[in-house]
């Protein structure tokens, strides 16, 4: 039960409640982790008792903390945390061999290499076994794109993995070959990756929980209260262990929706079994299910061929078969699913095939919607449907801050219905926001800037690309807190400030 009393009051603020009937207060009280009011100074400061700390923001914005709704966080603390390579923004070739040089010089006899975030748009050579087994001929190498789509891997890597030039392609998935039938050592798409990815060791349990700690203090520092935390493969049951290692001790100070994948399926029950329907920091969310590839990988699945390329239209990396099936293992389970989808054709069929599916009910007791993830490019005959079916586009502003020009090279004129968050949200379809960490920087802020600029860092396109398709700050905000919520079936508890809801 609330008590009387306030234990926090903010006043003299601008606080955004991200609710309609009051968008704006000046002041507003909590108690018990919860919201006691929101309202003038004098009604709130009625609340205050002995014990009340009162804090005067003097004309300070105050929000609803944000949500991010789509983050990898296991990947994003090794990113940030783990020894490796950094080959970010590097466009020469000449300069990407010389930095795995010298990781090679120091790695320990079988010690994994890694490396994150190359790209070969501006490289004068492309990926290619022979040109890693020059200089790391014995220990294992695992080079990360910058999409996480491709991995390059080492010789070694493949012989631990069992990979052979006779192993064929995994479904929805592609083992790099040369003209000849080569292997070279590029896996595009997760079904290939996981070949290898499963012979990398996992974190210790310490180290995966200080890991975890710190990067919860640094999402809270950029204004961040709880993520949808999206499963890749191998670091599912990782993360979800150090989440729960966290919660058991009292610990965890984020709250988190955690999407599950294919593999984690058969251990929903006990998972919800420790967990209780009720908690309020962490909860199961969708299943995750991966439509297609990326833009940057040209694997994003395309109703018409890339520009340049007329035999390449992306990949279908889950067909409708096993999309159904998974659908209806997430069903019986009591998950909504969540489709990863970048490419015009990837979204049209998953709207095609979620549309048919129910909603099913979260752990809270509200309805847990269909997401899909990214919504990159969209057909216009499309943009309706999203709205039509309550399907939520959980999108990710800050790619089109680096992605804006690549997609004008790849895509051409489609690129008009890129990050169309405008016609989305015109034609009523809700909107959530994330970041996608570690493939775009963690701060809500810069998502924030690239909804309602749609501009890069340094101010290009100068009016903005498609400006059209930009949103207002407050738009932009609701889909980081009210929009995300919902996106969780969380808007009854979270996502704005009123009476009753989490003091987040």
């Amino acid at each position: 039960m609330i008590r009387d009393k306030a234990d926090l009051i903010l006043r003299n603020g601008r606080i955004f409640t991200a609710e309609e009937s009051l968008p704006w207060a000046e002041a507003v009280a909590c108690s018990r982790g919860r919201i006691l009011a929101v309202g003038k100074n004098d009604e709130v400061q009625a609340l205050a008792g002995h014990q009340t700390q009162v804090i005067d923001v003097s004309g300070r914005v105050v929000l609803p903390g944000l949500i991010d709704t789509h983050v990898h966080i296991l990947w994003y603390a090794m990113r940030q945390r783990q020894s490796h390579v950094d080959l970010d923004g590097i466009n020469d070739f000449a300069s990407v061999l010389d930095r795995l040089q010298k990781a090679a010089a120091i790695a320990g006899p079988g010690q994994w290499i890694h490396g994150w975030g190359w790209d070969e748009t501006g490289w004068d050579v492309q990926p290619a076994l022979s040109l890693l087994d020059k200089i790391v001929p014995q220990a294992p190498m695992a080079l990360r794109r910058k999409d996480l789509h491709t991995w390059w891997v080492n010789r070694t890597a493949l012989d631990l993995a069992g990979i052979t030039k006779e192993t064929p392609d995994p479904p929805g998935c592609r083992l790099g070959r040369d003209a000849a039938g080569e292997l070279t050592g590029v896996l595009h798409e997760w079904g290939a990756i996981r070949l290898v990815e499963e012979h990398i060791p996992g974190l210790d349990e310490a180290t995966l929980q200080k890991w975890l700690r710190e990067t919860v203090s640094e999402a809270h520092r950029l204004g961040l209260t709880g993520i949808h935390d999206q499963r890749l493969q191998n670091d599912g049951l990782q993360a979800i262990d150090g989440f729960l290692a966290l919660h058991r001790q009292g610990n965890l100070d984020l709250r988190v929706c955690m999407h599950v994948n294919d593999q984690i399926l058969p251990k929903i029950d006990s998972l919800k079994m420790e967990l209780g329907p009720d908690d309020d920091r962490l909860w199961l969310g969708q299943l995750k299910i991966f439509a297609d590839g990326s833009m940057g990988a040209r694997t994003a699945l395309m109703l018409e061929h890339y520009e340049n390329e007329p035999n390449n239209c992306g990949i279908a990396v889950t067909g409708a078969d096993s999309f159904r099936e998974q659908a209806e293992r997430a069903r019986r389970s009591g998950l909504a699913i969540s489709v990863h989808a970048i490419g015009d054709r990837a979204v049209r069929e998953t709207i095609n095939l979620v549309s048919a599916i129910p909603t099913s009910n979260s752990t809270g007791g509200m309805p847990l919607p269909h997401r899909i993830e990214h919504v990159q490019v969209i057909d216009p005959h499309d943009i309706p449907r999203l709205g039509q079916h309550g399907i939520i586009a959980s999108m990710q502003p800050v790619h089109l801050i680096s992605d804006w020009q690549t997609a004008e090279r790849v895509w051409g004129e489609r690129s008009r219905y890129a990050y169309a968050f405008r016609s989305l949200l015109n034609h009523h379809t809700q909107l959530a926001f994330g970041s996608d960490a570690p493939f775009a920087p963690l701060n809500p802020m810069t998502g924030i800037y690239a909804a309602v600029t749609r501009q890069d860092e340094r101010g290009e396109p100068s009016t903005g690309w498609y400006p059209e398709e930009r949103l207002s700050v407050v738009e932009a905000v609701h889909a980081y807190t009210m929009g995300a919520a919902g996106a969780a079936g969380k808007q009854h508890i979270q996502g704005s400030i009123r009476p009753g809801k989490w003091a987040d």
